[in-house]
């Protein structure tokens, strides 16, 4: 007799494309998230039964190819009873938005599950990250998982798990959903931010947001002695590149024009400051997406955040 699990979503199960854009990763810590991807499918198949076909999909934004033919030979017969595994260097660092649109292009599945490359997954993720799409008043549009062990602290709703946007560290998305907003923003966005963007389109087309907190991954992060996220030169960059960008697409112009002026305070030398410049190169040559939501049905910031926070900080 088969175990019943605590899938109570459709009849069916759902076949799912899991797609992750690697740069410079570790092949040690890939293989670590791919044994929890299989461990995860062995759950579903005893417990659960969300799932049917398995698909992770990894594309190579590295300088140089992370694995060699006969190792992704290996991995694929290593898995083959779990998942079926795809490998595409790119040959380019395309970011995290182009990255996944082109992984995205050949999708057979019915769901999309985004993730970094560096996060491990619970056992029962597939059936706690398909759920909300089975609830039709809730029209899912998107589903995220809580991350560890740096959480990110915006508000939910904890009766439906309604929330402004999704991280895509750990996201599901329907892939009509995906085909139906265009998918990420690659012109506007190189990497972070592009899953804040998303959530607002997804949300812009009438699907609401919903926050998973028994759906656990652990995503690997630099921490200081004091547990906060230590991050690079480059996230600093690109994560100051994208909040001017986010602004000026969600029709916030005083909040832009306050960042802008701080951004162009600090020394030339800093990322902030070379972000400010890459934002004005931009708008002298036209290349801004066009202003939306002016009205801010959707957009929401808050506290120099992209929605409110549960936590006084």
């Amino acid at each position: 007799m088969k175990n019943q699990g605590t899938w109570r979503g459709k009849s069916q199960p759902a076949s799912i494309q899991i797609q992750s854009v690697l740069y410079k990763n570790e092949p040690e810590a890939l293989v670590q998230a791919l044994d929890n991807i299989a461990n995860a499918v062995r759950v579903d198949r005893a417990w659960d039964h969300a799932v049917s076909d398995v698909t992770v999909c990894y594309g190579d934004a590295s300088p140089n190819p992370i694995f060699t033919q006969p190792e992704i030979e290996a991995l694929q017969k290593k898995y083959s009873d779990f998942f079926t595994l795809t490998y595409t260097f790119f040959n380019q660092n395309s970011g995290t938005a182009a990255g996944h649109n082109r992984m995205a292009k050949t999708c057979t599945a019915e769901y999309l599950q985004i993730m970094n490359p560096d996060v491990v997954v619970c056992p029962h993720l597939f059936a706690l990250m398909l759920e909300p799409f089975s609830v039709p008043e809730l029209r899912a549009g998107m589903t995220e998982a809580r991350q560890t062990p740096v959480e990110h602290h915006k508000e939910y709703d904890p009766q439906t798990g309604v929330t402004s946007w999704a991280a895509t560290a750990l996201a599901m998305i329907p892939y009509a959903v995906f085909q139906e907003v265009g998918g990420f923003d690659e012109k506007t966005f190189f990497m972070y931010c592009d899953d804040v963007d998303f959530s607002w389109m997804v949300r812009e087309a009438g699907y609401q947001i919903i926050y998973v907190p028994s759906a656990i991954a652990f995503h690997a992060k630099r921490l200081s002695p004091k547990g906060g996220w230590v991050p690079t030169p480059a996230e600093v960059y690109y994560s100051a590149e994208a909040a001017l960008l986010m602004c000026h697409k969600w029709s916030a112009p005083g909040l832009l024009n306050t960042i802008l002026n701080t951004y162009l305070d600090t020394p030339e030398d800093a990322p902030q400051y070379k972000a400010a410049q890459e934002y004005l190169k931009r708008k002298r040559e036209k290349r801004l997406p066009e202003p939306r939501d002016p009205q801010h049905k959707v957009a929401q910031f808050v506290d120099m955040g992209y929605g409110p926070s549960r936590f006084k900080l």
